[in-house]
């Protein structure tokens, strides 16, 4: 019973002996925060990274952390119709994973949210609910279209080549 209660023992602590890290090569890094894409590139093995930036956090703080969101050389395309609203005037030039040119959006990432696509110009699409400039149109108020027919998934949508969404709000 000794000699089991013994091995019981080895078997948990040895292996935290033989792994034995640094405790301080561990630390992830700090979050930092960003307006734009810009602000969160990285340079890992002598290249750079784009990482991308939301809700004004970087979302990849170093080279040892792994991004969900891989930048990619061909764009997914699609058409977004705002109404009254110029999404292409309201861009940032320093955002790397969304375009806008016209009411054509290209996301240089797979997997991007609706939400993530809007917020880059400013606006706010919750669950029936559209924010910007200072604005808040709730309920009945805001629709959503996707190639035609009305979408209940707001900003949890997620963009499919060619698609057209139109947004309106009264």
């Amino acid at each position: 019973m000794i000699v089991f209660l013994v091995l019981l023992v080895l078997g948990f602590t040895l292996p935290g002996v033989i792994n034995y890290s640094n405790p301080e090569s561990t630390v992830k890094a700090e979050p930092r925060l960003c307006s734009s894409d810009a602000d969160c590139y990285l340079i890992c093995d002598n290249k750079p990274v784009a990482v991308l930036c939301s809700q004004n956090l970087c979302l990849q703080n170093s080279c040892e952390e792994d991004s969900y969101y891989q930048y990619n050389t061909n764009p997914l395309t699609f058409t977004l119709l705002v109404q009254n609203v110029s999404l292409e005037e309201r861009s940032n030039s320093q955002d790397f994973f969304v375009k806008f040119k016209g009411d054509e959006i290209q996301l240089f990432a797979s997997r991007l949210v609706f939400y993530q696509v809007l917020e880059k110009v400013g606006l706010i699409l919750e669950t029936q609910c559209l924010t910007f400039d200072g604005k808040k149109y709730c309920g009945d108020k805001v629709w959503m279209m996707v190639n035609g027919e009305n979408s209940t998934l707001y900003g949890n949508y997620v963009p499919e080549e060619g698609d057209v969404v139109e947004i309106g709000y009264s």
